[in-house]
C-alpha cells in the first residue's frame, strides 16, 4: 500500500481529525470523540477532500471512540459533496456501536462498512 501524507489543500492534522492519501484515495480519518466540539476541525478536513472533482475519499472511523449525530451529519455532507462532483466515498467502521448507530439511523446502506483501508483500496483499482 503506497502511503503518502498530503499538504496544500488539505489541512494539517489536528486531535480529531487527520488526512492522507493511498493509492489513490483520500483518507480521513475521525479521531477520539465526534462531536459538536470536534465538528468544524474536522468538516475542514473532508471538505477539502471532496473540493476537487472525482475525489475517491474514504472515511475511517476506526480512531474513533464515540461518534454522534454530528459525525453522522459529517458523513452525509461528506457523500453528498463527493457524489455531486462525479467522486466516491467508503466508510472503515468496525466498532460495533459506530455500526449499530449508522443502521438505527438508516444510514448503512449509504455507507456499507468495511473493515480496513487496505480493504478498500485492494478491492477498487
Amino acid at each position: 500500500m503506497d502511503v503518502q501524507v498530503l499538504n496544500g489543500l488539505l489541512t494539517r492534522p489536528g486531535p480529531s481529525a487527520r488526512t492522507y492519501r493511498v493509492d489513490g484515495f483520500t483518507v480521513v480519518e475521525f479521531r477520539g470523540e465526534v462531536d459538536l466540539a470536534s465538528v468544524q476541525e474536522i468538516q475542514a478536513h473532508t471538505d477539502a477532500a471532496t473540493a476537487q472533482r472525482g475525489a475517491r475519499l474514504i472515511v475511517d472511523l476506526s480512531p474513533a471512540t464515540f461518534i454522534d449525530c454530528s459525525a453522522l451529519r459529517l458523513l452525509c455532507r461528506a457523500r453528498r459533496r463527493a457524489l455531486d462532483g462525479d467522486g466516491s466515498i467508503d466508510l472503515v467502521c468496525t466498532h460495533p456501536l459506530h455500526l449499530e448507530i449508522l443502521r438505527r439511523a438508516g444510514l448503512d446502506g449509504y455507507f456499507p462498512a468495511h473493515p480496513s483501508v487496505s480493504a478498500i483500496s485492494a478491492d477498487r483499482p
